[in-house]
């Protein structure tokens, strides 16, 4: 800046004057060297991470805040029970065997008084046929009783010949009887013969 004296109007005193046209002129400086600073290049990953974890730990923050100052849950699921059920053994009952029942010789009607000589009545030398025993046929038996040994059963409609008798045993009239076919001799109970004509 050029600073001049000038005399002054009120003591003659020179006073400096300024130059505006120099003082306004821009301020030149020399152009600055540019500075060489290192650089370094950062991987991308580094920032990444940083801000993951910022990231989680404001999340994981964030959750406990809720957790901490939301009021507690009484809620308790329903717990699924298994009940397991065992057979429990039983006594196996054997099978019973059903007792075996001899067939009973047919109800036998009482028996009639006849006297011999008359037409249709059984005697000694008379042919008599069996009837009415309903299927089973007469038992042919050893002596006139019932508790006697059977020989066999006489069917119905089959002849034999009266060859002795009479005897009453247990409230039946017996008459010995002869197997004209093989000459068997047995006893009968009279009320199911009938005389041939």
């Amino acid at each position: 800046m050029s600073v001049q004296k000038t005399p002054d109007r009120r003591g003659g005193v020179d006073h400096p004057k300024i130059h505006w046209e120099e003082d306004l002129r821009p301020f030149r400086r020399l152009p600055r060297q540019p500075r060489d600073y290192p650089q370094q290049r950062v991987p991308a990953i580094i920032p990444m991470a940083i801000s993951f974890a910022l990231v989680g730990v404001a999340c994981f923050l964030a959750a406990s805040f809720v957790n901490q100052n939301r009021p507690a849950l009484n809620f308790s699921a329903p717990t699924a029970t298994i009940q397991v059920i065992f057979p429990t053994p039983t006594e196996e009952i054997p099978p019973t065997a059903t007792p075996y029942v001899a067939p009973t010789d047919p109800p036998t009607p009482e028996p009639t008084a006849l006297t011999e000589g008359q037409p249709g009545v059984i005697g000694v030398g008379v042919r008599v046929v069996i009837f009415g025993t309903g299927g089973n046929g007469l038992n042919f038996r050893r002596e006139p009783s019932i508790s006697a040994e059977k020989i066999r059963s006489l069917p119905d409609g089959t002849i034999y010949e009266v060859v002795g008798g009479p005897q009453e045993n247990g409230g039946f009239v017996w008459w010995q009887l002869r197997d004209p076919s093989d000459g068997t001799i047995g006893w009968g109970v009279q009320n199911y013969l009938r005389p041939t004509p």
